[in-house]
């Protein structure tokens, strides 16, 4: 067994206990496990958006699209810019909303804002369906960076499935509040690569 099937096997367990860890002391309603109660600070949210701004696809989709393609890559730089001006001015009075009317979705902003039921559907389809290539690309740039991490010891498949079961585990018990940690987590070692 090589030294990097230890790192990879000590981060597997680091992230399932840091994301099951994340419930205590919470009592685990359908408003903490969606929203984390509404407890999140400024600046942790800062840095959880941030966080997921740089992920997989900025090391492995971004940089590789700038050095095949140059030039057009530049869009990254301008459709981040425009969302992050457009979200300053419009995710507050969302937040502020929904924090009135204890909404916990899209769809349900949708319904509750529109008044109609069938626009909340439509959102969560379009919601369903826009995640789907996202998750993908995410899940395969993972299962390649592990296999190439562990020297093809994990293949892509076995390294995407046991992140789905991982994932699936501590989101089942402890929420957004699972993915908020195991994200800071996540969060620290990209910079720590990105300054390396």
């Amino acid at each position: 067994m090589n030294a990097a099937l230890l790192i990879i096997i000590a981060s597997i367990i680091f992230a399932l206990t840091i994301g099951i860890r994340a419930r205590k002391g919470k009592d685990m309603n359908l408003e903490q496990w969606t929203v984390g109660g509404r407890g999140f600070g400024t600046v942790f949210i800062f840095l959880l958006m941030a966080g997921e701004t740089y992920s997989t696809f900025t090391f492995l989709g971004g940089s590789g699209w700038a050095y095949g393609k140059g030039g057009p890559t530049f869009y990254i730089l301008i459709y981040g810019t425009l969302a992050l001006i457009m979200s300053y001015w419009y995710v507050p009075a969302i937040w502020r909303y929904a924090k009135e009317k204890k909404l916990m979705s899209q769809s349900d902003f949708f319904v509750s804002k529109y008044n109609s039921p069938y626009l909340g559907v439509l959102v969560s389809i379009v919601g369903v369906a826009a995640v789907i290539p996202y998750l993908v690309l995410q899940l395969k740039g993972l299962g390649s960076i592990v296999s190439e991490a562990s020297y093809g010891a994990i293949s892509p498949t076995v390294a995407i499935w046991i992140a789905v079961i991982v994932l699936t585990i501590y989101v089942m018990i402890s929420g957004i509040h699972g993915s908020a940690w195991t994200a800071v987590v996540k969060d620290i070692l990209i910079l720590g690569v990105t300054v390396f």
